[in-house]
C-alpha cells in the first residue's frame, strides 16, 4: 500500500530499527526496492530528486509507485527528495507522491520555516507528509551546499514552528561518499533527539560503516537515506556486463545483473537497519 512518512516513521522512534530510504535512478529500481522490502517484511521509502523526476516525468513515477504499492504487502512511500524550490513539490503532489521534502537548509532560518510551513499546509490537502532539513549536509566535491552541523536549540524551534513530519539533521555525514569513513556525532544526535519530537532523518548514509548504521537503530533516527551505494553497485555490474558481452544490445539482458547487484546492497543495508524477519 502507498503510505506516508507520517504513517510509517513514528513507530520506529523507540524500536531497534530504522527505515531505509533509497534513491531511484531508473524505473526498474522500483521493483528491486519493493521486492527487497517484501522479502524482509520491511517498509520501504523510494525517493527521487527533482532532476530524476523531471527526466522521466513526475506523473510516470507517481503512477509506477501507486501500481506497485497497491500489490505490495509492505508499506511503500513515494518521496520527493531534496527539492529546494516549491515548484517541484507542487508537481510531485499533483502526481500522487505520498511524501515530499523541502530542503531549505541553505536559507536563513526564518525563510526556511516560512516556506516549509507553506509546504506542510499544501501537502496536508493531499494527505502527504513533509520532510525538512535544519543544519546542512554537504556534497562531496561540490560547493552547492554548505557543511553546517545542526544546532539542537535551532532544531527544536524549527520542528515546532514549521510543522514538518520528520527532520533531516547534519551530524557528521556527507552526500555522495563512496567510502564508509563518515562518523556520526552521537552525542550531538542525542541532544537533538531530546529536544525534537518528530522522527529524525540522516542523509548521506552511504558514507557510514556497518557499525554506524547499526547504532542508528537505537536512536530517534527513523529514516536513513542511501543512494550512492546503489549507483556504485549498478554501475560496476553494468560495466562488467558490457565488457563481457560487447555485442549485446537488449537492454533487459544487460541490466539484469546490475539490478541484482543493486538489490543485494538494498538487502544488506536493510538488515543493518534491523530488518531480518521474512514475510509471513
Amino acid at each position: 500500500m502507498l503510505a506516508t512518512l507520517k504513517e510509517v516513521l513514528p513507530a520506529y522512534l523507540e524500536e531497534d530499527a530504522a527505515v531505509g530510504a533509497f534513491n531511484l535512478a531508473i524505473a526498474p529500481d522500483i521493483r528491486v526496492l519493493v521486492e527487497a522490502a517484501e522479502s524482509l517484511g520491511a517498509p520501504i521509502i523510494m525517493q527521487v530528486g527533482p532532476a530524476v523526476a523531471e527526466f522521466m516525468g513526475y506523473n510516470a513515477w507517481g503512477e509506477l509507485a501507486r501500481e506497485l504499492a497497491a500489490d505490495a504487502n509492505v508499506p511503500v512511500v513515494m518521496h520527493l527528495d531534496h527539492a529546494n524550490k516549491t515548484e517541484p513539490i507542487w508537481k510531485a503532489l499533483d502526481a500522487g507522491f505520498s511524501s515530499v521534502m523541502f530542503d531549505g537548509s541553505q536559507l536563513p532560518f526564518r525563510d526556511n520555516v516560512r516556506i516549509t510551513r507553506e509546504v506542510v499546509e499544501r501537502a496536508g490537502r493531499y494527505g502527504a507528509s513533509v520532510e525538512a532539513e535544519i543544519g546542512s549536509v554537504a556534497y562531496l566535491g561540490k560547493d552547492t551546499h554548505k557543511d553546517a552541523l545542526t544546532d539542537p536549540e535551532e532544531a527544536e524551534a524549527f520542528a515546532l514552528e514549521s510543522g514538518c513530519d520528520c527532520l533531516a539533521v547534519a551530524v557528521g555525514t556527507t552526500h555522495m561518499m563512496k567510502t564508509q569513513t563518515a562518523s556520526i556525532r552521537f552525542e550531538l544526535l542525542g541532544e537533538i533527539a531530546e529536544r525534537v519530537a518528530v522522527p529524525l532523518v540522516i542523509h548521506g548514509s552511504t558514507g557510514l560503516g556497518d557499525d554506524q548504521l547499526q547504532r542508528l537503530r537505537a536512536t530517534h533516527v527513523c529514516k536513513v537515506n542511501i543512494g550512492t551505494a546503489l549507483r556504485v553497485a549498478f554501475d560496476g555490474a553494468l560495466r562488467a556486463e558490457l565488457e563481457a558481452r560487447p555485442r549485446e544490445h537488449i537492454f533487459l539482458e544487460l541490466v539484469k545483473r546490475p539490478l541484482e547487484a543493486e538489490k543485494e546492497v538494498v538487502l544488506e543495508k536493510m538488515r543493518l537497519l534491523g530488518w531480518h524477519r521474512p514475510t509471513i
